[in-house]
């Protein structure tokens, strides 16, 4: 087992639902807020929407939904996936899909959030994973999405993209990504050669981020599936809970 140099530990959640079981879980953006502040070792978390297709719209995904959680350590983020609440996201989803993550790097906040403990990377596991995020100025809204459909259909098939998702708290204003690549020259690759790092670059120039964090992640375990696979199943050894 890999040993690492810090004890905090990321999960990303994301749960997919149907029918009547949408509004359940929309209505976990609010409802979900009191039991998750009551999880022992629970540093930070943020109930998370998504936008649709690639996650790059204007338009949100109703159909999934997501939790970021930063915990203590391994056993805090273990009893969460053990809890009666995730049994309550699982019975209401059809599908659901966890990684843990440990932070590599970072620079900004969220909601005023940085207290990241930073770990040693596992030199045998070349996966990365970026959690991108911002709080948009309102004068900057327009200019802003107008930039994203190209942005999007550049991650479609990008060499090395594994994963990826548009997630936010507030429509159009609070908005945030993740995604998982095959090792961090493919990451980077995306991130300054194509037009999402241009567009960033505008963002920050015309000073349109009123809040912004970039973090780095090393993705060491998935539980779960997503479109009925495994998207990690080639690279870290699926778990069962």
């Amino acid at each position: 087992m890999t040993e690492f140099s810090s004890d905090q530990v990321v999960t990303v959640s994301f749960f997919r639902y149907r029918g009547l079981n949408k509004m359940w879980g929309m209505k976990q953006m609010y409802s979900a807020r009191a039991p998750m502040r009551k999880m022992t070792g629970l540093e930070f978390f943020k109930p998370l929407g998504t936008g649709s297709g690639y996650g790059y719209s204007i338009w949100p995904d109703f159909s999934v939904y997501g939790m970021l959680g930063v915990w203590c350590d391994e056993e805090a983020a273990e009893a969460y996936i053990q809890s009666a609440l995730m049994a309550e996201f699982k019975a209401h989803s059809v599908e659901q899909f966890t990684v843990f993550l440990r932070p590599l790097s970072s620079r900004g906040s969220w909601s005023g959030f940085s207290q990241w403990r930073i770990a040693s990377p596992d030199p045998n596991n070349r996966l990365i994973a970026a959690l991108t995020r911002a709080t948009l100025k309102p004068h900057f809204l327009f200019r802003f999405w107008k930039m994203v459909p190209r942005v999007s259909r550049e991650h479609e098939d990008y060499l090395g993209l594994i994963f990826t998702k548009g997630i936010g708290e507030i429509p159009l204003m609070e908005q945030a990504t993740f995604s998982i690549w095959e090792n961090k020259e493919q990451m980077e690759s995306f991130a300054m050669r194509t037009f999402h790092g241009e567009a960033v670059h505008v963002t920050r120039e015309r000073d349109g981020f009123k809040e912004e964090m970039f973090t780095r992640l090393q993705p060491y375990k998935s539980l779960g599936t997503w479109k009925s696979g495994s998207p990690l199943n080639e690279y870290l050894k699926p778990q069962n809970h």
